[in-house]
C-alpha cells in the first residue's frame, strides 16, 4: 500500500493518491466499434463502471447497458452489421485465448460460437448480414488459421478453417451475403502484402494481382451487384483508402491533393457516397468527409486534439450528425456530436466525456537522431521548475504515435514536478514509409537511436537535469526501455519497464503465431535463419552493462510478452547483481491498460522509484 503522499526528494513532491485517482477515473471512452447498416448503435469502451468494460450503446433511443464485467477490464468485441449482437473472445484470467460468445446487444443467453476448438487467440469476429457466417483469424497451435462458421437449417454449426499460413494474416472480413471472406497475407519471400478473397463454401479463390507493402481489408461493399472490397494500402510511401474489384480484378485509390500523411478510413457510407477519413501527419491529425461521386473533400471537426481512426470509429444518427471520441493533451477524452450539415459545430456527450481540463503548454518539437533523420517528440513542462528531472515516455506498437492526446500519465508525471517528453520514434505511422520501415532488419536499434537523440536534446537546449532522465514505456516501449537501458548505461538515472520484451528468443519461442509471424518480418527470418539479429535486438544481451535502477512491472498472464522470457532477464539481472525491483500483477497483456486500480497502483510505483533513483 502507498501512503496518501511521500517524503518530498530535493524539489520535487510525489502525487497524492487522490489526485492520480481523479485522473485515471475521470470518465473516459477508448474505443468505438459502431454496426455497419445500424451505425447508431456501437460498442463503446469505457471506464464509466470503474474500469475499461464493453458497453452496448444505441445513441438513436438511449439505450444503454454494460457487458462486460472482467475482473482486468477488457478492450475489444465486435458488432454485427445490423447491430444485434456483439462478439467477444471469452478469455480467462487476461490471457486473451478463448472462444468467441455470441451476446444478444439488449440482453439474452451468451452462446459459444466454436466450442469444439481449443481455445484461440483473435481480436475479431465479422458476419454476414443474417449471422448466419461467420468469420475470423486465430492463431492456433503455432498457425494462422481463417476459421469460418456456419449456421445449418436446423440451426446447428460447423466451424472449418479455409486458409491456413505460417506468415501474416490480417484480421478476416465476410461479405455481406456470407459467401466470400477476404484476408491480407505476407508473401515470406517478397514481404509484400496481397489480397485474397476465398469462397467460405468452396471454389475458386482470387487473388489481387497487385502486392503492397502494407494492406488490410477493412469492409465488402454491401450493393448487391458490386464485388468490391474496401481496403486501407500502401503502394508509395503512405497509406491511402483503395477499392479492389476483385469481380474484374481492379484496384482504384483514393486520393486527393490535400491528403498528406496516412489516410485512414472511418466509415463508409455507400448510401450517400462519402467516407469520413481521418489524415494522420507527422503526429498531426485532420477529420475530413470525401464524396466518392464528386470526389471532394471538406474538412470537418475540431482543429486540433486526436480522435481514433480505425474502422467503424464514428457514430451516424438519422439526421447525419456523427459521434465520435476526441481529447487533446489538455483535456481528457469524451465524445462529441458533430453536428450535420456542415459539420463545423459539436457538443460533448456528457454521460460518456471525462472532466478534466488543464492548460499545460504543449510544444511540438524535433531532433536530429544518429544518422541525420528528422525525428519529432512532444515536450511539457512543469511550472516554475527549471531543468526538471525528465521522464521520456516511450510508446507501444511499434506501429503507434503519440497525438495531440490525453495521457493520465502525463499528468500524472508533471504534477509530481517532472518534465514529459513524448518521442515518435522510427517505427511510428504518420511519417511514412521509410520512417516506418527503418527498424526492420534491426529491431530497437534504430527506436533507441531516437529516444537518445531527444535526450541529449533536453540537455543541449537546457530543458532537462542531465542527471534526472528517467526511461518509461509499455509493450514495445517497454522492450526499447530496456534495451536503451543496457546499449547507453550512463545516459538514464533511472528505467521502468512494463510489459515488454527482454529476450527476442525466448519471446519467438512462447509468443502465438499472430505475434511470431510479425518477428519473422521484423528480424527478416527465425531464430534459426537470423539468430545474430535476435540476440544483438535482445535486452538480455546487454544486461552487464546496466548501471542505473531498473523496475520492471509485468502480467503473470501475458501471452503477447510472455513471462517466461522476463523471468530468464530477471534470472541474468540478479547474477549480475543489478539495482533492479520487479512487481508481477495477476493479469494479461493488456491489464496495465484496462485495470484502473492496477494502473494508478504502477504509475505510483514507477513515480516514486524515478522519483527516490
Amino acid at each position: 500500500m502507498y501512503p496518501r503522499m511521500i517524503k518530498q526528494i530535493g524539489r520535487y513532491s510525489f502525487i497524492s493518491i487522490s489526485r492520480l485517482q481523479s485522473l485515471f477515473k475521470t470518465p473516459s471512452v477508448q474505443y468505438l466499434f459502431t454496426a455497419q447498416n445500424a451505425p447508431h448503435r456501437a460498442i463503446v469502451v469505457s471506464n464509466r463502471s470503474g474500469d475499461y468494460q464493453l458497453h452496448a450503446v444505441d445513441f438513436a433511443s438511449g439505450f444503454h447497458r454494460q457487458i462486460t464485467r472482467r475482473k482486468g477490464g477488457a478492450l475489444f468485441g465486435s458488432i454485427s452489421s445490423d447491430g444485434q449482437y456483439i462478439y467477444i473472445l471469452d478469455d480467462k484470467k487476461g490471457a486473451e485465448h478463448g472462444h468467441f460468445l455470441q451476446i444478444p446487444f439488449e440482453g439474452g443467453k451468451q452462446i459459444d460460437m466454436t466450442p469444439r476448438l481449443k481455445p484461440y487467440f483473435s481480436y475479431s469476429m465479422n458476419a454476414s448480414d443474417d449471422e448466419k457466417t461467420l468469420v475470423f483469424t486465430a492463431a492456433l497451435e503455432n498457425k494462422n488459421t481463417i476459421f469460418v462458421t456456419k449456421e445449418s437449417n436446423n440451426g446447428t454449426r460447423q466451424t472449418y478453417n479455409v486458409h491456413t499460413s505460417a506468415t501474416s494474416l490480417s484480421e478476416s472480413i465476410c461479405s455481406s451475403d456470407g459467401t466470400y471472406v477476404c484476408v491480407a497475407e505476407t508473401d515470406v519471400k517478397t514481404k509484400q502484402n496481397t489480397i485474397l478473397v476465398i469462397p467460405t463454401n468452396g471454389g475458386e479463390r482470387k487473388i489481387c494481382s497487385c502486392s503492397f507493402s502494407s494492406v488490410t481489408p477493412l469492409a465488402f461493399s454491401r450493393i448487391a451487384d458490386q464485388r468490391k472490397i474496401l481496403a486501407l494500402a500502401r503502394r508509395g510511401e503512405w497509406l491511402r483508402p483503395m477499392l479492389y474489384d476483385f469481380a474484374h480484378n481492379r484496384v482504384s485509390f483514393i486520393q486527393h491533393g490535400s491528403f498528406r500523411g496516412d489516410v485512414w478510413v472511418l466509415d463508409w457510407n455507400e448510401n450517400r457516397k462519402e467516407m469520413i477519413l481521418c489524415d494522420v501527419y507527422q503526429a498531426q491529425q485532420k477529420l475530413y468527409i470525401y464524396n466518392l461521386e464528386n470526389k471532394s473533400l471538406r474538412r470537418i471537426g475540431p482543429k486540433n486534439g486526436s480522435f481514433n481512426f480505425h474502422f467503424g470509429s464514428v457514430v451516424r444518427l438519422s439526421d447525419n450528425s456523427l459521434i465520435f471520441k476526441w481529447s487533446d493533451f489538455n483535456n481528457s477524452p469524451r465524445l462529441i456530436r458533430l453536428y450535420a450539415s456542415q459539420y463545423n459545430k459539436w457538443s460533448e456527450i456528457p454521460e460518456w466525456s471525462g472532466n478534466i481540463k488543464s492548460q499545460y503548454i504543449v510544444k511540438s518539437l524535433w531532433t536530429r537522431s544518429s544518422d541525420g533523420e528528422d525525428v519529432q517528440m512532444w515536450i511539457m513542462q512543469p511550472k516554475g521548475i527549471k531543468q526538471p528531472p525528465f521522464v521520456i515516455d516511450v510508446h507501444g506498437g511499434p506501429h503507434g504515435v503519440v497525438g495531440d492526446e490525453f495521457s493520465p500519465e502525463m499528468h500524472a508525471w508533471i504534477e509530481s514536478g517532472f518534465g514529459y517528453c513524448a518521442v515518435n520514434y522510427r517505427g511510428s505511422i504518420g511519417f511514412g514509409k521509410k520512417f516506418e520501415r527503418k527498424i526492420y532488419g534491426n529491431p530497437g536499434h534504430w527506436e533507441v537511436e531516437d529516444i537518445v537523440s531527444a535526450r541529449n536534446w533536453l540537455i543541449q537546449n537546457r530543458y532537462a537535469d542531465p542527471k534526472r532522465i528517467t526511461l518509461y514505456g509499455w509493450s514495445w516501449g517497454g522492450y526499447v526501455t530496456l534495451l536503451a537501458t543496457g546499449t547507453y548505461p550512463a545516459l538514464w538515472s533511472s528505467s521502468v519497464a512494463g510489459a515488454g520484451i527482454a529476450d527476442c528468443l525466448t519471446q519467438y519461442e512462447n509468443e502465438p503465431a499472430y505475434f511470431r509471424a510479425q518477428d519473422e518480418e521484423r528480424f527478416r527470418g527465425t531464430p534459426e535463419t537470423a539468430r545474430s539479429r535476435y540476440l544483438r535486438s535482445s535486452p538480455i544481451t546487454y544486461v552487464n552493462h546496466i548501471q542505473s535502477p531498473l523496475l520492471i512491472l509485468h502480467g503473470e498472464n501475458d501471452i503477447r510478452c510472455p513471462p517466461r522470457q522476463m523471468k530468464r532477464f530477471i534470472d541474468v539481472l540478479k547474477k549480475n547483481k543489478k539495482s533492479f525491483d520487479v512487481e508481477w500483477f495477476r493479469s494479461g497483456h493488456i491489464g496495465g491498460f484496462t485495470n484502473t486500480n492496477l494502473r494508478v497502483r504502477l504509475i505510483a510505483k514507477a513515480i516514486r522509484f524515478a522519483l527516490g533513483a
